[in-house]
């Protein structure tokens, strides 16, 4: 089943960082300890959404970055970065950033960032079922939102899910 985006956020306690514009990681990194783990298990898949925005039917003409970020030791954001391979400049950049954000990157070039779209996050969206095989339960969700970034007339698509732990460190 594939995620469904809409326009506004669902209803929700403390969801201010939804509509947050700048870089969530630099905020939180000055309440907390940050660590970014890359999602090396997970294989590459490209969801039916992502090659729908990029226009193409093959995913290997995409790039994907997964990452968990924690805030003491918390998981508070799993994140999604895709963006066309054929991009070298932009596929350099993002591979070195190894553990760090993708903040430094978007937030230090000169970029323009869509709207958010937001989702409740269903237990049968595949991007849920394989979060849960990660131990990292649906029920931890507090909500999703995905924009894009144009940087240098390329697309940079984001998605991030938020978990409940998020709330302690806004």
């Amino acid at each position: 089943m594939k995620i469904n985006w809409k326009n506004k956020i669902y209803k929700g306690k403390n969801q201010d960082f939804l509509n947050y514009k700048s870089s969530i990681t630099n905020k939180i990194s000055q309440k907390a300890s940050l660590k970014i783990e890359r999602n090396k298990d997970f294989p590459n898949t490209i969801f039916n959404d992502e090659k729908l925005f990029f226009k193409t039917s093959r995913s290997g003409s995409l790039f994907l970055r997964e990452v968990l970020i924690y805030a003491n030791d918390q998981p508070i954001i799993y994140a999604r970065t895709v963006f066309k391979k054929n991009l070298r400049q932009l596929t350099g950049l993002v591979k070195k950033l190894n553990e760090n954000p993708l903040a430094n990157i978007v937030f230090k070039k000169k970029t323009k960032r869509s709207e958010f779209i937001f989702s409740h996050m269903s237990p049968n969206y595949k991007l849920s079922k394989r979060l849960n095989e990660k131990q990292i339960a649906i029920k931890k969700f507090v909500g999703a939102r995905q924009s894009n970034f144009l940087c240098k007339g390329e697309r940079i698509l984001l998605t991030e899910i938020f978990f409940k732990d998020i709330n302690r460190f806004i």
